[in-house]
């Protein structure tokens, strides 16, 4: 998505808190999952944040093919671009979960290291 799609103000204000609150919710109470945090190790949160991981891996495989020719799917490549951005998706609302049960302040984890990376390369804003 890029600043001159039509779309992207309504993402571009994106509050990672603000869904991470919302995420903890929807897993835990008793109309959405109802599964508490503690109910999986670190380890089950990681292997399920890996497999839709994985799943994102297998939806590029096919679209490697539409790169290279192969027939075979049976996705359109738009299809199969929009079931990239679901697993990545899911990618993600697992990858929060799994730092809020391993009590990781994500966007202040991702900052640190997006930082400490910047200045060791030497780039500068």
């Amino acid at each position: 998505m890029t600043a001159t799609d039509k779309s992207y103000a309504a993402y571009a204000a994106f509050d990672m808190r603000q869904f991470s609150a919302e995420n903890f919710t929807r897993c835990t109470a008793a109309n959405g999952f109802n599964h508490p945090l503690s109910g999986w190790s670190l380890s089950d949160w990681m292997v399920a944040t890996l497999g839709e991981l994985g799943e994102a891996s297998n939806v590029l495989k096919k679209l490697n093919r539409v790169r290279d020719g192969i027939p075979g799917n049976a996705e359109t490549p738009e299809q199969l671009l929009a079931s990239l951005a679901d697993e990545v998706a899911d990618t993600f609302i697992y990858l929060d979960l799994f730092c809020q049960a391993a009590k990781i302040d994500l966007p202040k984890a991702i900052r640190s290291k997006f930082d400490r990376t910047s200045q060791k390369i030497g780039y500068r804003t």
